[in-house]
């Protein structure tokens, strides 16, 4: 009886509808949201990390019973808000550490992932790819474990005390307190010191697992209720497979097998120095002969007749490949009922690498393993980056053939098969290759090198002759090997700061020269510590991509910086004064083939800013293009790396030339190097020192809101909480027993919030309220967003067109004078524009609405002006554009006059209007 008079209500005054505004990246507070005074508003249900508010004196207008502010930011920042400011920046500094291991994770889902039977972790199909993205995030680890070995272990331990004519030196910089480990012997001080870079990685397995856990059991709590049990349909978006933000892909089994590969690499340097510290011979610390076979068989022997040495490093070695083997395995966990094996397996490798460390050390204290106190450097250290790097570098190239087939797309037998195998065979002969080439000398290096070089570009031709469309994706596919090199990159000019920034400090004498004046005169170092190869080169690598990338941003800003152009505006429903036609705002309405965009001269007052703010706004649309560079010139830079026969003859040219130019080039690049740390650390702390509490701006909310499934370590997902928390208030709003009418909810979503709001609907599309459907009570207003430009492009099979139900969109160009010029024209160009997807099974505007005729309940509003803000359905307006609206570029709520960019959509009356047009969709009555 209640039901039919709520029916009969609801048709005569219309729904009670909830508009839930969600902020973006900016972290908008709840009372900018709700447009009133901080005093003025109330939380009406949450916690510190996610909240709704409400005004205080809110009353029901056009057509809304109630607004209320979703804060959400608060679990995507790094929790040192209560902290002072030089707190903040030692907080930020340390999730800056993480920003590898982000970039690996993000690798995972720019994939092509088909569609889940079940997307909770047990069951995920992680497809073709996905082993490979967990490997090479092992790698990433070891590189760091290396880096941190390097300065424990080689330049500390070893390198810092040496033998002197009274007893044993120790490096100046160092404190006093370490004087006291003179009397140990080598071995010992590397055991000892080696735990350094094994407690770094368990902090970083710790500072993951805590921000996880902060709300792990709110996550599992609202995860479990979307769980949607019983429905297990294939063919449906991956956000709305029942499952998908009840947890992570991954995770304590890899998490401990990160760690156990950690400390079994550090045992396996350690037994491998004291196999070697008293060898005569020199072996595998001189140059390799012509006869690589011969040396090695002489090594090996010599290993054997170090028993303890010997078999700890064979168990370690062993270890890792087992270790390899189960981070392989679990990454496939599609219909797997062995996951607890897995676990247990995982579980072993970490005792037996504790246990085994723990015995090295024990022996290290004792006369079984060698006892000098000095010998030459840290064996080991020296290749081990290299063979890291090559490894990962090698891992990423296979990114590039993981692109979603035609025959994949259309349903239809692969007749493509053959390629992904070949490339797989063709990478592997690279890596031996290179592997190879530092244990043979002369021409044999350039040899293997070149092989290696053209076997690279033969799986490059191979990948890239995959019959699939990809003008739609970002990098044209490609988009998993960019995140991977970057990744790599990331991870190596970190690695390469930390040894050299180390260095440097230790090589500085406590007493630096006599002090003149104010003037200190430079002392000479005659016996510098020894850095590892690795990081110097990285380092002139560093400064020719920072040259290159130097060369074309400035040539990129000399271009697009002399003129003035017309740009397409999108059409208004409504204009103040300042909101004229197109073309006297400086703008085109319908760009021609040729003649768009064109330049504009003898601009005044408002129309020029107007211009002007547009232009610099679409500067920071091409760095889509800036990422694909810099990912080239780090892939040269990285085989050139890989690899000691180009740096070495380079140099021997260099010397042979102009004497000493190697050595000015070295000084010079590790200056770039650490300028580029200066510039770095000092945007991540005036971030800190700053209002905001991002470590890394908005790249930190991007890459935080996928669930960790590449790397165990990578920043936790709040979007595990954001949605099922969103969808809870939904739920609960729509199924309120006390509602006197029927209720439906109005998202309004701006920038990273527009994400997260799709994400909720696609994640509700077969739930039910009280027996009734939810998504037909759902609209969505979204401004400011990026879901069709970055995201649907970056990520094609999470938020893919055909997932949003938009047409594709082309990328953006360096060149062009408009960014979006190609996409524009074609637009333009074209009798219609497609319709909206119509399928509520399979696309966000079939969820919300559309069926070919009717127009989804969904607005989107866009200016020319917002530097981070794109249309999500077309550049061209008009009828046939459903979703989207023109927003005044004119800030709506400014005392003085000033322009409108990403922020300052609400208030305006295009956003009334889009809002009056979804109140109507909904059966409301706007008034």
């Amino acid at each position: 009886m209640f039901g039919k008079l709520r029916s009969a209500l609801g048709s005569i005054a219309g729904p009670e509808i909830l508009e839930v505004r969600v902020h973006g990246v900016s972290n908008t507070p709840p009372a900018e949201m709700l447009e009133t005074m901080p005093e003025n508003v109330t939380r009406h249900r949450g916690d510190e990390l996610g909240s709704f508010w409400r005004r205080k004196d809110e009353r029901p207008a056009h057509g809304i019973q109630s607004v209320e502010a979703y804060s959400w930011g608060a679990q995507a920042r790094t929790g040192g808000g209560a902290l002072a400011a030089i707190g903040r920046v030692f907080v930020h500094l340390g999730w800056f550490l993480l920003l590898p291991f982000a970039l690996a994770n993000l690798a995972y889902w720019t994939r092509h992932i088909g569609p889940q039977r079940d997307a909770s972790a047990k069951y995920w199909d992680g497809d073709s790819g996905a082993a490979t993205v967990r490997i090479f995030a092992l790698l990433l680890t070891l590189l760091s474990v290396a880096a941190f070995s390097s300065v424990a272990i080689d330049l500390v331990a070893v390198q810092c005390f040496r033998a002197g004519t009274e007893g044993t030196d120790v490096c100046a910089s160092l404190p006093n307190a370490l004087d006291g480990l003179r009397g140990l012997d080598r071995d010992s001080r590397a055991a000892l010191f080696g735990l350094l870079p094994i407690a770094t990685i368990i902090v970083l397995y710790v500072l993951g697992r805590r921000g996880r856990v902060h709300y792990d059991e709110r996550v599992r709590k609202f995860g479990e209720s979307m769980q949607q049990p019983g429905t297990k349909e294939k063919g449906v978006p991956l956000l709305a497979t029942g499952g998908f933000w009840s947890q992570s892909r991954i995770g304590p089994t890899t998490e401990w097998l990160h760690v156990a590969a950690s400390v079994a690499m550090v045992l396996f340097l350690l037994a491998l120095d004291a196999a070697y510290v008293d060898d005569d011979t020199g072996c595998w610390r001189t140059d390799p002969g012509t006869d690589p076979l011969t040396t090695a068989e002489r090594c090996i022997d010599h290993a054997i007749g170090q028993p303890i040495p010997f078999w700890f490093g064979l168990g370690a070695l062993v270890l890792f490949v087992a270790i390899v083997l189960l981070v392989w395995r679990a990454s496939h966990t599609k219909d797997d009922a062995k996951t607890n094996v897995k676990r247990g397996l995982s579980m072993t490798c970490l005792a037996v690498a504790i246990v085994g460390y723990v015995a090295w050390t024990v022996l290290a204290f004792t006369a079984a393993t060698p006892q000098p106190t000095n010998g030459p450097g840290f064996l080991g250290l020296i290749v081990t980056p290299l063979i890291l790097v090559s490894g990962a570098f090698v891992l990423a190239l296979a990114g590039v053939g993981w692109k979603s087939r035609k025959s994949e797309v259309e349903g239809q037998p692969s007749r493509d098969g053959w390629r992904r195998p070949v490339s797989a065979v063709l990478l592997a002969l690279t890596a031996l290759f290179l592997l190879f080439s530092h244990a043979v000398s002369g021409a044999y290096q350039w040899w293997l090198f070149a092989i290696a070089a053209g076997l690279i570009v033969v799986h490059l031709i191979v990948s890239w002759s995959m019959r699939a469309n990809h003008k739609h994706e970002g990098w044209r596919g490609q988009g998993a090997a960019v995140a991977m090199i970057l990744a790599l990159f990331a991870s190596m000019a970190l690695s390469s700061l930390l040894v050299l920034g180390t260095a440097f400090w230790l090589n500085t004498p406590a007493e630096a020269g006599e002090v003149i004046d104010i003037w200190r005169t430079p002392a000479v170092v005659d016996d510098p510590l020894d850095v590892p190869d690795a990081y110097e080169r990285f380092a002139v690598v560093l400064t020719a991509i920072v040259v290159l990338m130097l060369f074309l941003v400035l040539a990129a800003l000399t271009w697009h910086l002399i003129r003035l152009v017309a740009l397409t505006l999108p059409s208004l429903r409504r204009a103040d004064e300042d909101e004229r036609d197109a073309i006297e705002l400086g703008g085109v309405v319908t760009p021609g083939r040729w003649a768009y965009p064109s330049y504009l001269r003898n601009l005044e007052g408002r129309r020029r800013r107007r211009v002007a703010v547009r232009r610099s706004s679409h500067l920071l649309h091409r760095g889509e293009a800036l990422f694909g560079w810099l990912t080239v010139f780090a892939a040269i830079g990285f085989l050139s790396l890989a690899s000691a026969v180009v740096f070495d003859t380079v140099r021997e040219s260099l010397d042979g030339a102009l004497p000493g130019s190697a050595t000015a080039i070295r000084i010079a690049s590790n200056a770039v190097l650490a300028a580029v740390a200066v510039a770095a650390v000092a945007a991540v702390a005036t971030h800190a020192a700053s209002s905001s509490e991002r470590p890394l701006g908005v790249f930190w909310d991007v890459v935080a809101f996928f669930p960790r499934a590449g790397h165990p370590f990578a920043p936790p997902c709040f979007g595990e909480r954001v949605v099922p928390e969103l969808s809870a208030r939904t739920k609960a709003w729509l199924g309120d027993p006390d509602a006197l009418r029927p209720r439906a909810v109005i998202f309004t979503a701006h920038s990273m919030g527009s994400t997260i709001c799709t994400a909720t609907i696609l994640a509700m599309r077969d739930e039910k309220v009280g027996g009734t459907a939810i998504t037909p009570r759902l609209a969505m207003l979204s401004y400011g967003t990026q879901l069709r430009a970055y995201f649907s492009r970056f990520f094609p099979s999470v938020f893919g067109p055909a997932t949003l139900g938009v047409p594709g969109l082309l990328g953006p160009s360096l060149w062009l004078r408009d960014p979006w010029a190609r996409q524009v024209r074609a637009e333009f160009g074209a009798e219609s524009l497609p319709k909206p997807g119509a399928d509520p099974k399979t696309s966000l505007t079939g969820i919300l609405g559309s069926d070919g005729t009717k127009v989804p309940r969904w607005r989107s509003l866009w200016r020319r002006t917002d530097y981070l803000g794109f249309p999500v359905y077309a550049y061209r307006g008009g009828d046939q554009n459903p979703i989207d609206l023109g927003a005044t570029e004119s800030a709506p709520a400014s005392y003085l006059w000033r322009i409108a960019t990403h922020s300052d959509y609400l208030g305006t009356p295009q956003y009334e209007e889009a809002r009056d047009d979804l109140v109507r969709g909904l059966g409301g009555r706007p008034s």
